[in-house]
């Protein structure tokens, strides 16, 4: 009795992980999939095509190697099925990104708060966590559309979070990843420069560099986090620094309007 228990739980635990590896790869490639369909409606059809193709060429091989059991060939589909999804993954945010950068462009980023109140708070707070990751925007920009859309608290409060959001993850991936990744990233030419602003004196360069906007945010963080800075330094100095840089953005219309 005991045997057929110790059979039958061990049977459970090999079978289980393959058929939930299955399904939870079988599904990232339809999301993958629908987003590449639906969601790039502007992206280049013939290219558009060809990852669809593809796409569901992954899908059939892992269907058929998991029916079939074909253990070695079902690890190497789940792999490939990773990996496409990386890939889907990327050029739908660099997609959804250029239409956000276009977007805030052509009608301004207070125009679409207001046209979009319900969203509005969401909306703002993405914006300023992206700013330091992937969205060349500049900070001015964003608090000051958010200050007059929302009023100067909100804006304070939604930007400083999605700011130190942002520039944390930013520090965290290039700390993790390390120069390779971060080389393809961003400009080799501005990472070379913050460098040099903090040969000398890091702590001090890095609250001025954040505080006046001499590089972008998401240089900094990249520099701080290649270069080996204290963590605990730059938690610090970064919260400071968007402390007073977004609370001085945020409540720069209600001082223009007193001065």
């Amino acid at each position: 009795m005991n045997l057929k228990m110790q059979r039958s739980t061990f049977s459970y635990k090999i079978v289980n992980p393959d058929r939930y590896g299955f399904i939870t790869h079988l599904g990232i490639l339809f999301i993958s999939i629908y987003l590449l369909s639906q969601s790039l409606a502007t992206f280049e059809p013939m290219y558009r095509t060809i990852l669809l193709i593809a796409g569901y060429s992954v899908i059939i091989l892992l269907i058929t190697s998991y029916i079939l059991k074909r253990e070695t060939f079902f690890e190497k589909m789940k792999t490939i099925s990773i990996v496409y999804s990386i890939i889907m993954a990327a050029i739908f945010l660099t997609y959804s990104m250029s239409r956000i950068v276009v977007t805030i462009d052509n009608k301004g980023l207070e125009t679409i708060l207001n046209e979009n109140m319900e969203l509005a708070k969401l909306i703002y707070f993405s914006v300023c966590y992206a700013q330091p990751i992937i969205l060349p925007v500049p900070e001015i920009v964003t608090v000051v559309a958010g200050s007059a859309a929302l009023g100067p608290f909100t804006a304070f409060i939604l930007g400083f979070m999605g700011a130190v959001l942002g520039i944390l993850t930013m520090f965290y991936l290039s700390r993790t990843f390390g120069m390779k990744l971060v080389q393809r990233l961003v400009n080799e030419k501005q990472l070379d420069q913050y460098h040099r602003f903090v040969k000398k004196n890091e702590t001090w360069i890095l609250i001025l560099l954040f505080i006046v906007p001499v590089l972008p945010d998401e240089i900094i963080c990249v520099g701080a986090g290649v270069s080996g800075v204290i963590v605990k330094r730059f938690v610090i100095i970064a919260v400071l620094g968007k402390l007073l840089t977004t609370f001085s953005l945020a409540y720069s219309l209600r001082l223009t309007e007193l001065f």
